[in-house]
């Protein structure tokens, strides 16, 4: 799981969800737009990084903001496959989803109270998970 978050307090809360919902992810934290690209692209410094399963993404990053991440993500074929569930404080960025891969991106707002975002992790483990689990006989 990559989450692109500058906020450091927002990345601790994150992590402590993580934790404390059990959710079995290693996440691995970027703090700009330029930084997510050059870890999914394995760039230096990244030129170990594992393929995520999701990108966690807040819109409003530094550098480059997460709306144009999603474009960047979009124009190169390997990388528009990679999950993107967006988490952000603005209710009213919801259609930036719409520009991505199709169903492909999810979108949740930002909270404070710390059961619903254990939920919020719980629901993007669950669908990164779903879409990275080979499709089943029956929905051949």
């Amino acid at each position: 799981m990559l989450l692109a978050e500058d906020n450091p307090a927002d990345v601790v809360f994150f992590n402590e969800a993580i934790e404390d919902s059990q959710t079995a992810a290693k996440v691995y934290v970027v703090a700009n737009g330029a930084d997510v690209l050059r870890f999914v692209q394995r760039e230096k410094p990244f030129a170990d990084a594992p393929r995520p399963e999701v990108i966690v993404l807040d819109l409003n990053l530094p550098v480059r903001n997460g709306k144009d991440v999603l474009v960047d993500l979009m124009n190169e074929p390997e990388l528009r496959t990679i999950p993107v569930a967006i988490l952000t404080t603005s209710t009213s960025e919801r259609h930036v989803c719409r520009s991505y891969s199709p169903g492909r991106c999810v979108y949740f707002v930002k909270t404070d109270e710390f059961a619903r975002l254990k939920e919020i992790v719980r629901e993007i483990a669950d669908y990164a998970r779903k879409l990275s689990e080979p499709p089943s006989a029956e929905a051949r």
